[in-house]
């Protein structure tokens, strides 16, 4: 009788001591889940490493310390804990679907793409009506250069989330850079119906509508875009006025023949650009040769041949304006550059050339 009250009590000894070391370390864990929760990032890494310390084993630990290293952007030291975590969840026969997304996040924002789509991959599967997963491998394809992939992500982005402006834009972006103009049109102003203050789309549809109009043959449909550009510049104009907007309205203005309005915002955006570019100098040249100010066309054009020596449009524009100023020297030796640019094949530049070659003649 006396060995089994022995016992009994040695084993209440050890239950106590077990249930007061469980308590401490389920104490430790909600200070710690607490200080993620407060976005105390760093105090809360320092409490889990606790935890693991004797626990080397715990996954949710390391899954926290991961996130507490994404939440501060620091995705390179974010990748190892979310991956031991992943790995210990997966032998456990545990399935954690944020932390196959968050691992495909960290991959994307530090360039990695080729690797982010393992896990993208994964977690769209796994949370096929999610749009943030869709949107992320969207953004993975669209950097990996696989653009019909990516818009069809992006339209599942949309089924599921129509009020998603970053999506329309994003979709947008791809179809531009695809050339598909009419469809990033259509896509844009879907998209600007429901965001109509989206900056990016109206930047981007203005930009569209000018480069289907340059290329089309149609002369009423190319105006009729201009003019929706110069609108749609304008609106964006109203919400920020830096050199980017002016610039875009710009051109806009240029595009719809509207030399003399075209001037101001040109001049105002090289003003405000640190380091103007020669399409900028080339803009407000054209503006200036189209309005027949023949000087100050030559100025900004000369500005644009020295930034970009070996443009045959601007050589040429730049050999017209010295040919209408009398200048036949400077207009001949400009149209010599641009026609040996071409390779000397092309009509109208040996056309040109003849023709001041023989007003330079005695």
């Amino acid at each position: 009788m006396r060995i089994d009250w022995r016992i009994g009590l040695l084993t209440c000894c050890l239950l106590l001591l077990t249930v007061g070391v469980e308590g401490a370390g389920w104490f430790d864990w909600e200070k710690a889940v607490s200080l993620y929760k407060q976005g105390q990032y760093r105090k809360a890494i320092a409490e889990f490493e606790r935890v693991i310390a004797e626990y080397p084993d715990h996954s949710d630990s390391w899954k926290f310390i991961g996130l507490s290293w994404f939440q501060m952007k620091e995705h390179e030291r974010a990748i190892e804990p979310l991956g031991r975590a992943l790995e210990l969840k997966r032998r456990e026969s545990r399935n954690d679907p944020e932390l196959i997304r968050v691992l495909g996040q960290a991959h994307l924002a530090l360039g990695r793409y080729e690797l982010s789509l393992q896990y993208l991959e994964t977690i769209t599967r796994l949370e096929v009506n999610v749009p943030a997963n869709h949107y992320l491998l969207g953004v993975a394809y669209a950097n990996l250069n696989r653009a019909e992939e990516s818009m069809a992500e992006f339209r599942k982005v949309l089924r599921l989330n129509p009020k998603d402006g970053d999506t329309w834009y994003f979709l947008a972006s791809q179809q531009y850079r695809a050339g598909k103009l009419a469809e990033a049109m259509t896509t844009l102003r879907q998209g600007l119906a429901i965001i109509p203050k989206s900056q990016e789309m109206l930047a981007l549809l203005a930009e569209s509508l000018i480069r289907n109009g340059s290329g089309t043959s149609n002369e009423k449909t190319a105006q009729s875009g201009f003019e929706e550009a110069v609108r749609t510049a304008q609106t964006l104009r109203t919400m920020r006025e830096d050199a980017a907007t002016l610039d875009l309205y710009g051109r806009s203005l240029l595009a719809a023949g509207k030399y003399q309005a075209a001037t101001q915002p040109l001049a105002r955006s090289i003003a405000m650009t640190p380091q103007p570019t020669a399409a900028q100098y080339f803009n407000l040249g054209v503006a200036y040769a189209r309005l027949k100010s023949w000087n100050r066309a030559v100025e900004f054009l000369t500005k644009a041949d020295q930034l970009s020596p070996n443009d045959r449009n601007t050589i040429n524009y730049l050999g017209y304006s010295y040919e209408n100023l009398r200048q036949y020297q400077p207009a001949f030796d400009a149209y010599t550059r641009a026609y040996e640019l071409g390779g000397k094949q092309e009509a109208e530049l040996k056309a040109n050339l003849d023709r001041v070659a023989a007003l330079l003649k005695p």
